[in-house]
This record gives C-alpha cells, structure tokens and sequence, in this order.
C-alpha cells in the first residue's frame, strides 16, 4: 500500500473537508459499540468534548475555519483539559490530541500544533495519545517532504506517467498529450473526498469543452473496488478484472472524463503526493504550472488557472457567459 494521507487517531477528529494542506486528510476513530456502561466522569466528560467537537464540524461546514472563528470552541476544550488533567489522563491526552489536530489540520499552525504534541509525549508518555502523537510527527516530516517536491515540481517538466489501462483508445503515457493543457486529477475508488469533488470536475470538464484541454483521472491498481456495489469488490491479484470494472464505475458516477490506470502508485513520489484527491496543471509545452489542488475547493479556483494558460499559449478558451 503506498503511502496514506495524514491521519489522526484520536478519539474525536475533525471529518475531511477541502483542507488549507492539501496533503492532509483527516479521520474519525472507530465508533463506540451499540451497547456503552453506564456513564462515569470520565466518560462524560468526554461526551463534553465530542459535542465541543460537534460545534467545530458545524462552524467548518459553514466555512467558518479562522483562529478567530473558532477560538470559543478551542477555549472550551482548555477548559475541559485543566479539569481532567489532574483526574483522567488518558481523557486529558485525548483533548490535547483533539486540539493539536484542529491546529495543524484546520488553523494551518503547525508551531502550536507540535509543541502540544511535544507536551502529549512528556506528560502521557504510556498512552495512546502519545503513540498517535509519534506518527503524526512523522506524517509531519513526510507531508514536509512531499511539499518540497511540490514547489520544484511547479515549472519543471512533468514526471511523465505510463499506463496500464485508458478510458480513451490510443493513450500509452502523459507525454502523448503534449500541446494541450492536462489536468491530473489522482484519486481512487475508495476515496470519498475524491468521489464528492466528481460534480465539481464535471463543471469543468463541460466549461472547456471544445478547448484543448484534457481531464484525466489518475488511478492505480488498488486490490479492490469500491462504490460500485454495496460491498467492496476484491481484485486482489486480478488487476485485468479491476481494470475492466473501470468501465462500469465511470458510468455508475457519471465520469465525463477520461480515466486511467498508471504504472505509477497513485500516491505518486514524483509528484510530492501525500493524500488525494490532488489536481496538477500541466502547460502544454509540458511544464507543471499548478500542484497539489483540491478539485472540490473552490479555493483553487481550477478554471481560472487552466483559461490563463490557454491564454498564455494562444490557445482557444471558452466564450465568456
């Protein structure tokens, strides 16, 4: 399995959403089973924290992701920390996990997002926290990597790709679309982010239509299928079985755009990719001029970037509405 996006194994995480850090994805822990004892301090405090947590997921749904926005709900969790510090310190562990992630994944501020991570190591060095707190610091160090390659990345000569499988008759690898603008857009059949920015990519791929321009969805053989059926389908050591099933699941999601299965892992090195969905823009003389997009957040703004290289290069862009 190549390398995963970031993810917190804390016991109430932030749900993914079109992040600051595009190499950062974020999950929930497994949930608690149907039957649950009878409520003690601890647990109630920690139905405290998941109903702060339940505040900052309703303020990111409705866009409201700055320090100032919410600085309420990261008062409420300090308050909640002092209380169980001195009585619950695997419940204390918890919320300082809580917090670490909504300052690095959320605030974008990694400085405090260590330090509490430095704190969760010092003063809970036997507990879960502390276990989550040395892989998300290694996950920090690769995301640090991966954008390092992003920043060479960008006016370099795309890394090319070579493919196993394409939904379009004739295309053996990325350089075969030298000339035209191409749109990378790495993602999976198990990515949900990735399945959710699909109406997004298919405004796009309609807008510029008629213009040289190509959308491909880069996948890679993954050992299963996912969201075609109500299970899972398995394709481990069948990738010919995976790779025909493709057919079916672009017409199931309405995939108006080209797929294809790369040699390459998804999770691509050369692209300094550390979670997708990820979007690269590559010119038409080859050069990547945009990495590491989100195609669902509109942030990007996707259709602004590929009309300024169509103008760049005396290309044919569409009527302006």
């Amino acid at each position: 399995m190549p390398a995963a996006p970031f993810r917190i194994h804390s016991a109430h995480a932030i749900p993914p959403h079109p992040p600051r850090r595009a190499s950062l994805g974020l999950v929930c822990s497994a949930p608690l089973g149907a039957q649950t004892p009878a409520a003690t301090p601890a647990a109630i405090e920690k139905s405290e924290l998941e109903t702060i947590v339940d505040q900052i997921k309703a303020k990111l749904r409705a866009g409201q992701e700055s320090a100032e926005a919410l600085a309420p709900e990261m008062a409420a969790i300090d308050a909640l920390y002092a209380k169980l510090k001195s009585g619950d310190p695997v419940a204390a562990a918890d919320a300082l996990m809580t917090k670490a992630s909504i300052l690095i994944q959320v605030l974008d501020d990694e400085t405090a997002g260590r330090a509490l991570l430095t704190q969760i190591k010092a003063d809970y060095p036997d507990s879960k926290s502390a276990k989550d707190a040395d892989r998300m610091f290694a996950m920090l160090e690769r995301a640090a990597k991966a954008k390092a390659v992003q920043a060479t990345l960008v006016g370099s000569a795309a890394p090319e790709l070579t493919f196993k499988w394409s939904s379009r008759e004739g295309l053996k690898k990325l350089s075969d679309l030298r000339g035209q603008v191409v749109v990378l857009d790495f993602w999976a059949t198990w990515c949900g982010p990735c399945i959710r920015s699909f109406p997004q990519v298919r405004e796009h791929v309609a807008h510029f239509k008629g213009s040289p321009v190509s959308f491909i969805g880069v996948t890679s053989i993954q050992g299963s299928v996912a969201n075609l059926e109500a299970k899972k389908i398995d394709t481990k050591g069948d990738p010919a079985r995976e790779m025909a099933l493709m057919a079916d699941f672009m017409k199931a999601k309405e995939m108006t755009w080209d797929v294809v299965f790369s040699e390459q892992e998804v999770f691509n090195p050369d692209y300094g990719i550390m979670g997708i969905p990820y979007v690269a823009i590559i010119a038409p003389d080859g050069t990547v001029r945009h990495a590491g997009l989100h195609p669902g957040d509109p942030k990007a703004d996707i259709a602004a970037k590929i009309e300024a290289i169509l103008k760049e290069f005396n290309l044919p862009a569409p009527a302006k509405s």
